[in-house]
Formats: structure tokens, C-alpha cells, sequence
């Protein structure tokens, strides 16, 4: 099948309707409306009814040749009409284009996601400027996430004392001594210290 349109070039599969594209300097901003039925409230999901208002949102996406993606995306915020729903109104959000709090497309935020996970901070912030992503090294940072948690606590556990400052400060350090990690860091050498800890 054939492309005829610039939402099927651009966002195939998603309820947007693109309403302009203008090039300005290195980027194209493309303006678009949400066209999808209205969603439902977050908290509660109750299907929206009303229309409280509509704004301008602006999001990064994905690079087109050797331009910035920027959509200034047009949304509509509904009211929640369930009584006992603590939130009174919502923002409607465009699947597989906007996230709540996120200034950057899904896609966008996949992509800068791979080069976090393989460059990091400063190496990836260089990368991104040169794939015309928005990805400023704190940027890519907040990308990585901590790995998961053991769910079972360790079963031999190494306490052994250290000094912050030789003859001044001294904390106790607990380690795994299956895995070979540490497991925590206490301020003070004291037993009810490790007592309180350990329950």
C-alpha cells in the first residue's frame, strides 16, 4: 500500500491529524491534533464526556533526514465527572506519541533509551547532537534505570568495621558474602546499630 498522506509517513498507525509543516532553521515543526475518542481518567477510568479546554504541546520526535522533529501537538483536556475521582480534570494523551510529563515522542525516548544504555552520559549527549536527538547529558542519564533488586535477602551476611577518618569516624559495613557485594553502609560502629538493621 502505497503512503498518501504525512501521517502515513510520519505517524503511521497513530490518531493524529496534521494540520501544517513549516521549516524552520535545521528543524521541521509539524502542528497536529489529537483525533483519537476521548480517553479515560487515569485515576478513576471513567470515560471522559467534556471538554474542559484545549492547548499546545510541544514534543520531540524522532529525526527526518537531517532535521529536528519538533510536533506542536494540540490536546485536549477533559473533565472527570465521577464525584468520588480526587482528580477534577485530565490531559488526553496520543498513544505511541505523548506520556504524561515527557517532552519527547516515544519513539524519540526509545532511541535516546538505546544510546544511554551503550554510551552514557557525556559520550551519549555528543551522539545525540549528531543524530539530531534532544539528549543532553543529564538527559541520558535519567534514561538508565537501577538494575532490579533481589527479592530474598542474603543468607550469610560479613559485618566489618571501617573509618571514615582514621581515629575520628568509624562506620560498619554489610556485605553478602555469597555474591560478594555490599549490601549496606551504617554511620556508626555501634551493636544496637546493627541490631536495629537487622531486624
Amino acid at each position: 500500500m502505497k503512503p498518501e498522506t504525512l501521517e502515513d509517513v510520519l505517524f503511521q498507525g497513530l490518531n493524529l491529524a496534521v494540520r501544517q509543516a513549516v521549516v524552520v532553521d535545521d528543524g521541521l515543526m509539524i502542528d497536529a491534533t489529537g483525533c483519537g475518542p476521548p480517553g479515560a481518567c487515569p485515576q478513576c477510568q471513567q470515560p471522559a464526556a467534556r471538554v474542559h479546554s484545549r492547548y499546545w504541546r510541544h514534543t520531540a520526535g524522532l529525526p527526518v533526514s537531517s532535521h529536528r522533529l519538533i510536533v506542536r501537538l494540540r490536546v485536549r483536556r477533559f473533565f472527570c465527572d465521577q464525584v468520588r475521582c480526587p482528580r477534577r480534570t485530565f490531559v488526553e494523551q496520543v498513544s505511541g506519541m505523548s506520556e504524561p510529563r515527557r517532552r519527547s515522542s516515544t519513539a524519540a525516548r526509545s532511541a535516546m533509551h538505546a544510546v544511554s544504555v551503550e554510551l552514557g552520559g557525556r559520550p551519549g549527549a555528543r551522539l545525540s547532537t549528531k543524530l539530531r536527538l534532544y539528549g543532553r547529558r543529564t538527559t541520558n542519564l535519567g534514561q538508565l534505570t537501577a538494575p532490579p533488586v533481589p527479592a530474598r535477602a542474603s543468607r550469610i551476611l560479613g559485618i566489618d568495621e571501617f573509618a571514615f577518618r582514621k581515629g575520628r569516624t568509624y562506620g560498619t559495613v554489610l556485605v553478602d558474602i555469597e555474591s560478594s557485594r555490599p549490601v549496606d553502609v551504617l554511620p556508626d560502629r555501634e551493636t544496637g546499630t546493627v541490631a536495629a538493621w537487622l531486624q
